[in-house]
C-alpha cells in the first residue's frame, strides 16, 4: 500500500487552528475554589455533571447553584504542549 506524499502530512504544523489561540481563559470549579455569589464569598464543596448540566455545590448549602450565578477568576490554559520537568 502506498501513501501519497502530501506536503502537510510530512511537516509538523505549529499554526493554531482557526478560532483557537495559544492560551484561553475559562472558569475552573473544583473543591476549595473561592467564588462570589451575590456579593458574598463562598467555597466550592463539589461539582456534579448530570444530563449535560453543570451544578456547583457550595459549602454549607444543600442545593446546587447555577454556575452563571457565580463569579470566579478565570484560569489560564494553554493549547501548546509543555515539556514535563525532569
Amino acid at each position: 500500500m502506498q501513501t501519497p506524499n502530501h506536503p502537510l502530512a510530512s511537516q509538523p504544523t505549529h499554526e493554531v487552528p482557526w478560532g483557537w489561540s495559544r492560551r484561553f481563559r475559562m472558569p475552573l470549579y473544583k473543591p476549595g475554589t473561592r467564588v462570589r455569589r451575590g456579593g458574598n464569598w463562598e467555597t466550592v464543596s463539589h461539582v456534579a455533571l448530570r444530563r449535560h448540566d453543570l451544578s456547583i455545590y457550595l459549602v454549607g448549602h444543600p442545593e446546587p447553584v447555577d454556575p452563571l450565578e457565580l463569579e470566579v477568576e478565570p484560569t489560564v490554559f494553554t493549547t501548546e504542549r509543555v515539556p514535563e520537568a525532569p
